[in-house]
């Protein structure tokens, strides 16, 4: 079976993503597309308890669902292709132990792995994703955490929750030590364009009638922006603009 992971990245459309496919597992089904509910949390989350088990993280809970237990989901199923989406499958990328655990067991299982990763625009990112993370502990301004992603092209809390803004960074690594393929799609040309959800609905070849549905989907996990001054705004703005607009061929103003 040839199973697509939307792998993240955090704050590009995720929780949309999520929700819309488990909402519309019944539609994908029809389609041959496959939604497992093993490492899932709830009806419309993503499947973060695989990456939790992979990662030895202290939230994974066994009753929410293992990978032995989406194995044989998937052994199961008569679908072509099966999709998973989880942001902390972003997390693998520093931890090559996790990624190679985990595609172990599902290419010896006859599975093959395409990887989806969207990238959003370094400055306007960093802002979004700042936003984030406060609610989850980080305790520090957004100038150190402007400057972390400057000097060391990402950000790291809570020991392996990591952040690439260098795209070209991330990609190479991730090619490095997996076995699957990774694609690559701007969050921004996919705002501009048709959508992020129509955007990843094509990728993975959904019917017409459901990209099309997907269109009009309700954006999930809109935060208000964190409370950072114009001015650093505009310093740190233009100086991740400056030092990673090329690092996916991201396009310029």
């Amino acid at each position: 079976m040839k199973v697509f992971i939307h792998a993240g990245s955090h704050k590009t459309g995720t929780t949309s993503i999520q929700v819309f496919i488990r909402e519309n597992e019944d539609a994908l089904k029809t389609a041959g597309i496959f939604i497992p509910q093993s490492g899932t949390l709830n009806k419309k989350s993503g499947h973060h308890n695989i990456g939790w088990e992979m990662r030895n993280d202290p939230r994974f809970k066994p009753e929410r669902g293992t990978i032995s237990d989406l194995v044989e989901e998937l052994a199961q199923r008569s679908e072509s292709t099966a999709v998973l989406s989880s942001e902390d499958f972003e997390y693998f990328v520093d931890r090559p132990d996790a990624l190679t655990r985990f595609e172990d067991i599902l290419v010896s299982n006859g599975h093959d792995l395409v990887y989806i990763y969207f990238f959003r625009r370094a400055d306007i990112y960093a802002v979004s994703l700042y936003a984030e993370l406060l609610k989850h502990g980080l305790d520090y301004s957004f100038r150190k955490f402007a400057l972390e992603a400057l000097l060391k092209e990402k950000v790291v809390i809570k020991n392996d929750w990591v952040f690439y803004f260098n795209c070209r960074a991330f990609i190479k690594k991730w090619r490095k030590h997996s076995r699957g393929t990774i694609t690559t799609i701007s969050y921004d040309h996919a705002v501009g364009g048709d959508g992020v959800l129509p955007s990843f609905f094509s990728f993975i070849e959904a019917p017409a009638e459901l990209i099309q549905l997907s269109k009009s989907a309700e954006v999930k996990n809109v935060r208000k922006p964190a409370d950072v001054s114009r001015i650093e705004r505009a310093i740190f703005g233009w100086l991740l603009r400056r030092r990673f607009s090329s690092t996916c061929r991201l396009p310029a103003d």
